[in-house]
């Protein structure tokens, strides 16, 4: 269990949300509120473009191709077929994706596929499996990585100011004007 909860974590890492059916236009003009999701393998750039058909193909490949990332290959595949409205061909890959690799896109997306079929039991069931154990843990990852990426693009802005002796200057920043006015109130 310990490894699935790793492969998952690591999975989840790479896991990237496609807008709904490429705008809601997917299965008519009705908005679709849920997403499917993709693994980072051949053809998700394609996948994401809205190129689905070529998507498609790469993704056949890589499953004839590269046995070591087949359950990723297959999860990213259902979610394609789902797209592409071939809803019976993503029965097929989904249940493949969910008995190799039984990790949260698969989940996730075989649930996408249940709403569609009607299965409302069936894809609540496969959400749950997809949810994380504990939230709390895996939202205060989320953070903590957000907050890391977020301090690193400010420090990389700091550091480009500084370089070009912007307003970041020590005569001008606001605590040398305030330290300034300080000053002035002891005198």
């Amino acid at each position: 269990m310990n490894i699935l909860k790793t492969t998952a974590l690591q999975a989840a890492a790479i896991l990237i949300l496609v807008t709904p059916f490429a705008s809601g236009q997917a299965f008519g003009d009705d908005y679709f509120p849920f997403r499917v999701s993709f693994e980072n393998v051949p053809g998700t750039d394609e996948l994401t473009a809205g190129q689905i058909s070529q998507g498609i193909a790469r993704l056949t490949d890589a499953l004839n191709t590269d046995s070591a990332n087949k359950g990723f290959v297959l999860a990213t595949l259902c979610g394609a077929y789902i797209l592409q409205e071939s809803l019976e061909k993503a029965a097929s890959i989904c249940d493949e994706a969910v008995t190799s690799h039984p990790g949260e896109t698969a989940f996730n997306n075989r649930g996408v596929l249940r709403v569609f079929t009607g299965d409302f039991a069936g894809a609540k069931n496969d959400f749950d499996r997809a949810r994380p154990e504990h939230m709390a843990e895996y939202l205060e990852q989320l953070k903590t990585q957000d907050v890391g990426l977020v301090a690193d693009e400010n420090f990389r802005l700091i550091e480009s100011l500084a370089a070009k002796h912007s307003p970041l200057d020590v005569e001008s920043s606001m605590a040398a004007k305030a330290s300034a006015k300080i000053e002035e109130m002891d005198q």
